[in-house]
């Protein structure tokens, strides 16, 4: 039985993240989203309590949108060099080039 109060969309595509405000992106994955988080695998080590903020281009929409997320959760084994995070969206916007 699946407890999630929003449902979740399985997409795997990639993303662009960083973890700071002047780090530079790097590659990751997106492996579900839902209105309230998403499950993400980054090359990077993060824990709970850490924040990530992603870029991404859905094929539903033109328009590229950044997303602002928290690490809820952390997946004990990694995967091809990727951690999965749990994580809970705190907000999203549109993404301008900076």
């Amino acid at each position: 039985m699946d407890r999630r109060l929003s449902p979740r969309v399985e997409w795997n595509g990639p993303v662009h993240y960083r973890t700071g405000e002047h780090d530079r992106y790097r590659t990751g994955f997106l492996t579900d989203i839902s209105t309230t988080g998403a499950m993400l695998w980054l090359d990077a080590k993060l824990e709970e309590g850490d924040r990530v903020e992603v870029r991404m281009q859905s094929e539903y929409d033109p328009r590229p949108v950044k997303m602002h997320f928290e690490v809820v959760r952390v997946l004990p084994q990694p995967r091809n060099g990727y951690t999965g995070y749990g994580c809970r969206l705190e907000r999203h916007e549109p993404w301008e080039k900076e």
